[in-house]
């Protein structure tokens, strides 16, 4: 069996990736500005900035604990569906080697 064949490519286009390589700009952008108002408050640097910042993100232990069980779910949905989708594409891949030999 060629593994080889077993790899689907797909180009993607230009503008799709430009649009994803934003879309992950952006989010990087946003998780570190909430990180650096966490950070500015735990070592004591307020300003009036931050405070309406921080009051408007509601940065609240029980938001992250939302967060991480979000986080948690998450990766368990995307290890179940890859772990679906792998199995479905090997059983594809035995298919094909018996259909070719």
């Amino acid at each position: 069996m060629n593994k080889d064949k077993l790899v689907i490519r797909k180009k993607t286009s230009i503008w799709s990736r430009l649009r994803r390589m934003c879309l992950l700009i952006i989010l990087w952008v946003i998780a570190i500005y909430v990180l650096v108002i966490n950070l500015s408050f735990i070592f004591g640097l307020y300003s009036d900035a931050l405070v309406v910042n921080y009051s408007l993100f509601n940065l609240s232990f029980h938001i992250y604990k939302m967060l991480g069980y979000l986080i948690v779910g998450i990766g368990g949905a995307v290890t179940i569906y890859s772990l679906i989708h792998l199995r479905n594409l090997k059983r594809k891949a035995a298919v094909h080697d018996k259909n070719n030999a």
